[in-house]
């Protein structure tokens, strides 16, 4: 019985040999998972494949382009935040999420009116200049777009052919009007005293503004009729004994505080006489003018042809 049944299984694997001998191998390729393989004795040859693996994107982990077989994470968005041009977008794989933000406004000026400055989209329209004020060195400009229009000044001081700037120390000929008579009296006149401070003991200070005083020496043969004012470069000869404002380039007129005082005396046969004059002016104020005249013909509006104007500085 023995001998039978192993008869059965050595010519049942002859048969498989045989078999396997004579047919052709129906191969199946190989996978990641396993090598080729035939279809029909299932031999086979090689090794499994290696994964060929696809980059993991925003929304899903790397994957094997063979097998479908995935491995980590998603890499998640890499998000651009919304502007006015576009929603929040990923810069990866283009998606976007909610709406587009407000714009983001850069005021206006006088280059151009209120401007988006992500999409250059406007509002508006442009606004006015901010000008300066010409000066003695540059015409007036703007501060915003540094425009330039007209040209620097000329000092009035110049243009009404004013000579003088006033200076300690300073002395003329002065001829004025004599107290007993109204003749012509000529005598000589000295600038005695002439300073720029922010107060002292008779004058207040105020924050930006200064003291500019002048104490002008008269010694005349006779007592004699002086006045010492102050008027600007602003306004015609007629006015000069007008004496409680000064006058900018653009005609605007600022009230300001001022005082006068005068002492007289005799030394032997010579009228000695002093004037003071003091003006609080704003700092950077150019066009303070002093001056010398009769007070006849100050009090009367005309112009007494003997005036001495100074610049102070």
């Amino acid at each position: 019985m023995k001998r039978k049944i192993s008869l059965i299984i050595l010519i049942f694997g002859m048969v498989l040999i045989s078999a396997c001998a004579t047919h052709t191998h129906d191969w199946e390729e190989a996978t990641c998972y396993k090598p080729r393989t035939c279809k029909i004795c299932k031999a086979t040859e090689g090794e499994p494949l290696e994964h060929v693996w696809l980059d993991a994107t925003c929304t899903q982990p790397r994957v094997c382009e063979l097998c479908g077989a995935s491995e980590g994470e998603p890499l998640g968005h890499d998000w651009i935040e919304a502007t006015c041009e576009h929603p929040k977008k990923c810069r990866v794989c283009g998606q976007t999420e909610g709406g587009l933000a407000d714009h983001i406004w850069a005021e206006a000026t006088c280059l151009h009116p209120k401007k988006c400055v992500v999409c250059g989209v406007t509002e508006g329209t442009t606004l006015p200049h901010t000008w300066v004020r010409a000066s003695y060195d540059s015409s007036r400009y703007c501060s915003v777009c540094g425009v330039v229009e007209g040209e620097s000044l000329t000092p009035a001081f110049e243009k009404r052919n004013y000579q003088y700037t006033i200076e300690k120390g300073t002395t003329w000929d002065y001829t004025t009007i004599a107290n007993a008579d109204d003749s012509n009296v000529t005598g000589k006149a000295t600038v005695t005293d002439y300073r720029k401070y922010y107060s002292d003991g008779a004058h207040a200070g105020r924050e930006g503004y200064e003291w500019r005083e002048a104490t002008v020496e008269f010694r005349m043969p006779t007592g004699c009729k002086v006045m010492v004012g102050y008027t600007d470069t602003y306004v015609g000869m007629e006015e000069y004994a007008v004496t409680n404002y000064i006058t900018y380039p653009d005609g605007t007129r600022l009230p300001v505080v001022a005082t006068e005082s005068y002492k007289y005396d005799w030394e032997d046969d010579v009228c000695v006489s002093y004037a003071n004059l003091a003006v609080q002016v704003p700092e950077s104020y150019e066009d303070l003018v002093f001056y010398v005249c009769s007070a006849d013909y100050a009090y009367s509006g005309r112009v007494d042809p003997n005036i001495r104007f100074m610049e102070m500085k």
